[in-house]
């Protein structure tokens, strides 16, 4: 290119700034901070901005002068995240709308914008995502099939959520509890508490993260000397919540199997998911064994739900804040060298959040 179409390449730029900027109600300096993804900017000024630039077809030049973007390989401005399966994660996770909450305004703070998609068994990428227009992705649930997986290979800055797998069809960076520590910081809650007879709630035996907070917690309770025992669906099928509060079948059997324990009821337990302990408060109330006298529980998750129960149980904060805020650190950092053939697992390290302290002479005598 002369030197001549150069200047008048520039003074095209110039102009339709200042178009988008007219266009959008903002300064043409807010125009290029949304350009360069300067972190700056609010939310609400990044949509206008957008959106102006989309409904004059503006595209930046690919040389920009002034300030440099702080997320060099940021090319559209826009990050996926994908659920996969039928399952309608945010509506029956408390833990995963906050992971995305945390996601957000993390990405906000870098000028950039956050799309959603579910991919069900039947279904293709999202329009956006098929056609490259996002610069990297997010992904929670199951691995997709092969060819989902084919399509996705386009892009090298992929961070899976809440996942510890190791199993063929993941590949990326991995984000997730620390779920040996969860179940070996329940444990020791309970043996600090008193109790000598413990037991842990397996809800999926299929799932690694669940079957790794049972390792911890028995590992814990034997190095501390004390009775461990797990109960879990007698056919290991997966422990849901419930299709409604009626259906209580699931919870029934194992309360009969925590009352048929040999040498005695368990007087600790812990459940590795909040919604699973409330749904247990009842039923054990219907069974006769109260909560709070006859047996201790520790939870995880700290759902705002468990300030219904009486007493509140002691529950485990998996810190899903800083789960989705080191998910865009390294995110923005595989996108920013996508070159580097190097994946990463982390883990957040969970903290103990205390409940209702009831008086440990309350329950029943072993």
């Amino acid at each position: 290119m002369s030197l001549e179409n150069t200047a008048d390449a520039d003074k095209f730029s110039a102009m339709s700034i200042v178009e988008v900027a007219k266009l959008a109600g903002v300064s043409s300096a807010t125009v290029s901070r949304v350009i360069n993804c300067h972190p700056n900017v609010s939310s609400a000024s990044v949509l206008r901005v957008r959106a102006a630039m989309q409904k004059l077809g503006y595209v930046p030049p690919a040389k920009r002068r002034g300030p440099k973007r702080k997320s060099s390989g940021i090319r559209a401005g826009t990050i996926g995240m994908l659920f996969f399966g039928e399952a309608p994660t945010l509506a029956t996770s408390p833990v995963m709308a906050l992971v995305l909450h945390a996601i957000q305004d993390a990405l906000a703070a870098h000028g950039l914008n956050l799309t959603l998609g579910q991919i069900k068994s039947d279904s293709g990428l999202p329009p956006n995502v098929a056609n490259g227009q996002v610069d990297g992705l997010f992904l929670q649930g199951l691995p997709p099939s092969a060819e989902i997986q084919q399509q996705l290979s386009r892009y090298p800055a992929c961070v899976w959520l809440l996942s510890q797998r190791r199993r063929l069809g993941y590949w990326g960076d991995r984000v997730s509890p620390d779920n040996f520590t969860i179940g070996t910081v329940a444990a020791k809650y309970l043996v600090g508490r008193g109790h000598s007879r413990v037991a842990a709630l397996n809800c999926d035996p299929s799932h690694l993260g669940f079957t790794t907070r049972i390792e911890g917690f028995e590992s814990a309770a034997r190095a501390a000397g004390v009775f461990a025992t797990t109960l879990a669906d007698k056919d290991n099928s997966p422990i849901n919540v419930g299709p409604s509060p009626g259906d209580d079948a699931p919870f029934d059997a194992l309360v009969d199997q925590l009352l048929a324990v040999e040498g005695g009821m368990p007087t600790g337990l812990f459940v590795p998911r909040d919604p699973l302990t409330i749904r247990m408060y009842r039923v054990l109330r219907m069974r006769g064994v109260k909560p709070g006298r006859d047996i201790e529980i520790v939870s995880c998750d700290n759902v705002p739900e468990l300030a219904g129960l009486d007493p509140r149980p002691a529950t485990i904060d998996i810190r899903p804040g800083e789960i989705g805020r080191r998910a865009v650190e390294q995110l923005l950092w595989h996108i920013n060298n996508r070159a580097a053939a190097i994946n990463v697992t982390s883990v957040v390290e969970p903290a103990l959040v205390p409940g209702d302290q009831v008086d440990r002479d309350s329950f029943q005598k072993d």
